[in-house]
């Protein structure tokens, strides 16, 4: 073979090699550009990254491209199928399962702030499976508020799925890293509403438990701080407001399906024996369960299962049940801004819905909610609350003529200006643990001050 034909063949090798490359980068850049993708992550609760706009100074600063990459490596065509394959196939190689207890830890424990970690209970020294970072930042000061306050910066898109992730049993299970002065500076919050409210409104606090203190295998149980304890400490800061005792009502029935097992909120039904406590402290009515219309949805697979990619979560899905009120009422759900009204059902029809989104028939947080009754009692509640309480609000539909449901992360008002204006004469503060001791919680103090 002469010098020549060797070079036709090389050259030949070098040209189908780059016409392969270019192919393939043609083809898998088509396919991230033009495939079919999702808008948002039911399992993990957010919305997917948007495309980045382009400016000439965030293209030189490089948040541009960085902005890009993470709009394409978070908008993979098929998401949700790769990420089942990773889970079933791949991360169940990793970490570490305790014993025949059925136990694996995605993430460390909780870390406490630096100034109390000479007191911190030790985390076990087992290796621990990775999980995305999602961590409760630290508190600023735990002061008094004081008017026209500095506001604190809060991540709205965090909302209450924070710390790590104990899979126990079919079961996710957040760990709780404690209030460490938090839960003093929420007690001081909502008791300046009551403050400025005066004699003519009352104003209640309802804090939420999580499954951590239910169901927490007992060897485990040092890896969470104590609900129990921060709820006991914000109850008794509490001035002139009216505590309601959760804990207490759900711990009765914690043999009940009250906590999903994939998910990070309750099921309604402990939504209702907490209600329940709510109604008898305000002396309002409030149905029995058999009233209701009892929905059940099956193959419900929710956000724990988005954080951990688990498949011992994905491989035993639950019921997912919920209880429509009977009686007669007008919903008008409001923006942010308590603008754009428009007439909507109370509960949406969950027909159309992933089964990971089953907890959207409650609705969602980025609204202002106004439902008027047929109770005339002259009684009307404002309820400032986290993801939680919309699984609350459809309970209290016989309790109160006016309900206004507001979530505090996405609150465009002054607070207590709306509270005057519509003339309330109760408000709700209910809200997880996760919110009212997690940077959530600034929210309360910046809305009295929009």
């Amino acid at each position: 073979m002469n010098d020549k034909t060797k070079r036709i063949i090389r050259n030949s090798i070098s040209l189908a090699n780059i016409i392969a490359v270019v192919w393939l980068l043609g083809t898998g850049m088509g396919y991230l550009i033009f495939g079919k993708k999702d808008k948002i992550s039911t399992e993990e609760n957010r919305t997917l990254a948007k495309f980045p706009h382009f400016t000439l100074s965030s293209y030189l600063s490089g948040e541009y491209t960085e902005a890009l990459a993470h709009y394409f490596d978070d908008n993979v065509p098929k998401r949700r199928e790769y990420k089942d394959l990773i889970a079933k196939k791949f991360i169940p190689l990793k970490g570490i399962e305790y014993g025949s207890d059925n136990i694996t830890i995605y993430g460390s424990a909780p870390e406490k702030p630096e100034e109390k970690q000479e007191s911190a209970t030790e985390a076990p020294t087992e290796e621990v499976t990775e999980a995305p970072e999602n961590t409760v930042e630290e508190a600023e000061a735990t002061e008094a508020p004081q008017p026209e306050p500095e506001p604190q910066e809060v991540n709205n898109d965090d909302g209450e799925l924070t710390n790590n992730i104990v899979v126990a049993n079919n079961r996710g299970i957040m760990l709780y890293g404690g209030g460490w002065g938090r839960e003093l500076e929420y007690a001081d919050y909502v008791s300046e509403y009551k403050r400025q409210l005066g004699d003519g409104v009352k104003v209640w606090s309802m804090v939420i438990p999580t499954a951590c203190s239910f169901y927490m295998p007992d060897k485990f149980k040092e890896l969470s701080a104590d609900e129990k304890t921060d709820l006991d400490t914000i109850r008794d800061a509490l001035v002139d407001v009216g505590s309601i005792d959760a804990y207490s009502a759900l711990a009765e029935h914690k043999d009940e399906h009250i906590y999903s097992r994939t998910d990070h909120h309750w099921q309604q039904i402990g939504a209702y024996y907490a209600g329940r406590e709510f109604a008898k402290a305000a002396g309002v009515p409030y149905p029995e369960l058999d009233t209701y219309e009892r929905v059940i949805l099956s193959g419900y697979v929710g956000t724990l299962y988005g954080y951990t990619q688990s498949a011992s979560l994905i491989d035993n899905p639950e019921d997912f049940v919920y209880y429509k009120p009977t009686t007669e009422m007008t919903v008008t759900r409001y923006n942010t801004s308590f603008g754009d009204p428009s007439v909507q059902p109370l509960l949406n029809d969950p027909i159309n819905m992933a089964s990971s989104s089953y907890y959207l028939v409650f609705g969602g947080d980025e609204a202002i909610t106004h439902v008027e009754t047929d109770c005339k009692n002259a009684r009307t509640l404002v309820i400032f609350k986290d993801s939680y309480g919309n699984a609350l609000m459809p309970l209290l539909t016989s309790s109160f003529e006016n309900i206004y449901l507001c979530d505090i992360r996405y609150f465009d008002l002054n607070a207590i200006k709306f509270i005057k204006d519509v003339g309330a004469t109760d408000v709700l503060f209910t809200m997880c643990t996760f919110s009212a001791m997690g940077d959530n919680h600034y929210c309360i103090y910046n809305n009295m001050y929009k």
